[in-house]
């Protein structure tokens, strides 16, 4: 199965989110201006109130517009749990296989996930799915970390990668000695602040791969029996889907 989950992922992905879930919730509560600019718009364009799907949707920053149901999923119980308790539609899903009707919302994000997938195929996967759950005319927003950080102008505290698959630590502070941490082994220990430091599997994107990525996923979606949709420049069109990539653009480190 070339979809199936690596144990690359697993360790170092899913029951790393699980073990940092309530860390991660205080410290990444404020949603990034852009993409809540985007819901906003889909809000606005869509009244009284679309559906949104938020497919990777971690503590649910993006959950919260009062004007839109957004619905989300993610492969953590832990997170979805703290959605849960903000009171959001979040369940346990795979973003690689979306537990939603196809052509069934307005707009669908995908924020800062695909950088955690370790295969093509399953970048690919992932972005099928978010073009399946859209309706005819629905918008998608896709972010995932760039390998070019550091190079546009005003990107403070940016990242340098010495390739495109990499560990990404994470800095997990300790409540008190003796707090063990479930399923996950950290990498190292840092005495004098008292935390555990974890290793994030990263794939980070050079310039236009995710558009390409986009592109080759919507014309991968058509029955074997059509001919291949399409394809020029930013738009293709297949038996199954017609997409447009309104807009690349670079922001807070991501593409």
């Amino acid at each position: 199965n070339k979809l199936a989950c690596p144990q690359l992922e697993v360790r170092h992905v899913h029951k790393l989110y699980d073990a940092i879930a309530p860390q991660w919730d205080r410290t990444r509560y404020k949603g990034w201006p852009r993409v809540d600019d985007f819901i906003t718009s889909v809000c606005r364009s869509n009244a009284p109130s679309p559906l949104i799907a938020d497919l990777g949707c971690g503590n649910g920053k993006y959950m919260h517009h009062n004007n839109g149901l957004v619905i989300g999923c993610d492969i953590s119980l832990q997170l979805v749990k703290i959605c849960r308790i903000k009171g959001f539609d979040a369940q346990v899903g795979d973003a690689l296989n979306a537990p939603y009707r196809s052509n069934a919302f307005d707009a669908a994000i995908s924020i800062a996930v695909l950088h955690h997938l370790s295969t093509k195929t399953r970048r690919l996967a992932a972005l099928r799915e978010l073009i399946r759950v859209l309706r005819p005319g629905g918008r998608g927003l896709v972010y995932a970390w760039a390998f070019e950080q550091g190079e546009m102008n005003g990107d403070k505290g940016a990242r340098k990668f010495p390739a495109q698959d990499v560990f990404v630590p994470f800095h997990f502070r300790l409540q008190s000695h003796s707090q063990q941490m479930d399923g996950v082994q950290a990498a190292s220990f840092v005495k004098d602040k008292n935390s555990l430091v974890f290793q994030r599997y990263c794939h980070v994107y050079k310039r236009g791969e995710l558009q390409s990525l986009l592109i080759e996923a919507a014309k991968s979606m058509k029955s074997e029996n059509v001919e291949d949709g399409d394809i020029a420049g930013n738009q293709c069109t297949s038996s199954t889907a017609t997409i447009r990539v309104e807009e690349t653009y670079y922001d807070m480190s991501n593409w």
